[in-house]
């Protein structure tokens, strides 16, 4: 019951607030930014432009989202079982 409450708690942070997980990859995208501006050569064609223009990805936030969203309704589905409202 205690495994499925933190479940469940981290899968609403997810659909909530997926911008905290995403942290890493903000900070990774302005390290490369910066290496790019300082002299460092583009892996790919346009990599720099790539960096500016789309900043966080919205879709791996979405990712995320759909992921917490999964998490929250299997420990929901969990906690309610387990309550014995429905028996399984």
């Amino acid at each position: 019951m205690i495994a499925s409450s933190i479940q469940l708690v981290f899968g609403l942070a997810l659909i909530f607030a997926p911008h905290l997980f995403a942290a890493r990859s903000e900070a990774t995208r302005l390290r490369r930014l910066q290496e790019i501006r300082e002299g460092d050569s583009e892996r790919y064609f346009e990599e720099e432009r790539d960096l500016l223009a789309y900043g966080s990805d919205h879709r791996y936030l979405q990712f995320w989202r759909v992921i917490g969203a999964s998490v929250a309704a299997v420990a929901a589905l969990d906690l309610i079982e387990q309550s014995g409202i429905i028996s399984g």
